[in-house]
């Protein structure tokens, strides 16, 4: 089963960049207790569980669903450059 979104591009996760071979993981600054995962269009991020994209209403009538990932499930960034900066997100159970 799977389900496709429109959402923010990059993943909030609590697992450090070793945990994601092949994807560019970073942590925005030495208080964060938190990476973001940055995925090229195509790729797909499998979950360990807890990566997240927060919802959002932009000022000008953008909207960005929000999604939470549980261990297994994997998910696609199928394409980029949509209205309002948001991809398009392809989410699978594992």
């Amino acid at each position: 089963m799977s389900r496709t979104l429109q959402a923010a591009r990059n993943l909030l996760t609590p697992h450090g960049p070793g945990s994601y071979p092949g994807l560019l993981v970073v942590k925005p600054g030495p208080e964060w207790d938190t990476f973001v995962i940055v995925p090229e269009d195509g790729q797909t991020v499998q979950a360990l569980g807890g990566e997240k994209v927060y919802g959002y209403e932009t000022v000008d009538g953008g909207r960005a669903a929000g999604f939470e990932l549980t261990p297994g499930e994997r998910a696609t960034l199928v394409r980029s450059g949509l209205p309002f900066s948001l991809v398009e997100w392809r989410i699978e159970r594992g």
